[in-house]
C-alpha cells in the first residue's frame, strides 16, 4: 500500500459522508416533497478515491452519480440538499437541479445532454496547459454515455494537444437499462485508448478503492508533467435503479445481493482495520459525524426561501 495514512482517512471518511447523503436524498426523492429527481451511487463510492487526489484548483465532471464528486471535492452539504429542493441558498441559487455546480472547486455544472460534458473537459485541459500551473481535469462518465460520438472527438483531440485530462470511465454495465453486451462489441471499454494514442487501464475489480485509487494517481501525476491524458474503466454495480422509482425490470435480485457483498466501503473499512489505520470506536465517531452533518443540511434546506421572481434572469451571465 503506497497511499498516505491521512489520505487513506480522508477517503474513508468521504465515503462515509457521501452514502449517508445518498441514503438520505433517497428518502427525500421518495418523499414527493423535493422537486428534483436522485441518482443514487450507493455502491460505486470507491470513485472517492480518485477524486481525493485532487487539488482544490483541479477540474472535474460528473456522471448522473455525482454526489461522491461534489462531497470530496470540497463542496459542503448544504449547498447540495438547498439546490436539490430548489432553495435560494442552493449552490446555483435554486435554478440548477441536478446539475450541481461549484466553479470556485473547478465544478461547473453538468450537460443536458448526454456526453456534452466531455467536450467541455477537454475545454478545461486547454485552460490548465495553458496555465501552466499543473492543474488536471478527471472527466467521469457511464459505459452507456461512452457509446457516443461526444467522447470520442474530446479523447482525439485531448491526445493531440496532449491535455492534462484523466478520462474515468464508471462501467457499471447498465447503460440505464441496457447490458453491456448489448452496447458494446468489446468487453473492455479501456481498449478505445490506443485509438487515441493514450495509454488505457481496465479495474476488473473497481469495488477495490486501493487499486482504483493508485490508478488515478498513477494517470493523474502523468498529465501534470505534461504528458498527455489517459483512460481508466473500473467494473463496479450500482445497487439502486437508473433514478428512484426505476423498476428495474432489466436485472435480477440475486445479481443485486451478489454485488453487494462486494460492498467497496464495507471492504476498505476491513483494510482499515486490519492495518490499524482505524479504530471501531473511531469509525462510529466519522458515522456520527456524518449523521449530523446531513441532518443539519437537511433542515437547512427544508427551512431556506424560495428564489424570488426578480431573481429569474440574474446569475445568467458571467460578469
Amino acid at each position: 500500500m503506497t497511499l498516505p495514512k491521512n489520505l487513506l482517512q480522508k477517503i474513508y471518511r468521504d465515503m462515509i459522508r457521501t452514502r449517508t447523503l445518498d441514503y438520505q436524498m433517497i428518502k427525500n426523492a421518495q418523499s414527493g416533497k423535493m422537486p428534483c429527481g436522485w441518482h443514487s451511487g450507493l455502491g460505486e463510492e470507491a470513485i472517492v478515491g480518485p477524486v481525493s487526489l485532487l487539488g482544490k484548483d483541479d477540474y472535474v465532471t460528473y456522471t448522473h452519480r455525482g454526489a461522491y464528486v461534489w462531497i470530496a471535492k470540497g463542496m459542503e452539504m448544504e449547498d447540495i440538499i438547498a439546490e436539490f429542493y430548489a432553495k435560494s441558498t442552493g449552490c446555483a441559487y435554486g435554478k440548477g437541479g441536478t446539475h450541481i455546480a461549484k466553479p470556485s472547486l473547478g465544478i461547473f455544472g453538468r450537460s443536458g445532454m448526454q456526453g456534452g460534458h466531455l467536450p467541455l473537459a477537454a475545454g478545461m485541459g486547454i485552460a490548465a496547459q495553458m496555465r501552466g500551473q499543473g492543474q488536471v481535469v478527471l472527466s467521469f462518465f457511464g459505459d452507456g454515455c461512452a457509446t457516443r460520438a461526444p467522447l470520442h472527438e474530446a479523447m482525439n483531440y485531448a491526445s493531440i494537444w496532449k491535455l492534462p485530462v484523466v478520462w474515468f470511465c464508471e462501467n457499471n454495465g447498465q447503460s440505464m437499462s441496457v447490458k453491456q453486451d448489448k452496447t458494446w462489441a468489446i468487453k473492455d471499454i479501456a481498449q478505445i485508448a490506443g485509438s487515441y494514442a493514450m495509454p488505457g487501464k481496465t479495474i476488473e475489480d473497481g469495488n477495490d478503492v486501493i487499486a482504483v485509487t493508485e490508478a488515478a494517481q498513477e494517470f493523474l501525476d502523468r498529465a501534470r508533467r505534461g504528458e498527455g491524458p489517459a483512460l481508466i474503466e473500473i467494473k463496479t454495480y450500482r445497487w439502486r435503479g437508473h433514478y428512484e422509482g426505476d423498476p428495474m425490470l432489466y436485472r435480477t435480485k440475486q445479481e443485486i445481493n451478489e454485488w453487494m457483498k462486494r460492498d467497496p466501503l464495507k471492504r476498505f473499512e476491513q483494510l482499515l482495520l486490519a492495518q490499524n489505520l482505524i479504530t471501531q470506536e473511531g469509525m462510529q465517531k466519522i458515522q456520527v459525524e456524518a449523521d449530523t452533518e446531513v441532518a443539519k443540511a437537511q433542515k437547512f434546506a427544508e427551512e431556506s426561501p424560495d428564489p424570488l421572481p426578480e431573481d429569474a434572469f440574474n446569475a445568467i451571465y458571467a460578469t
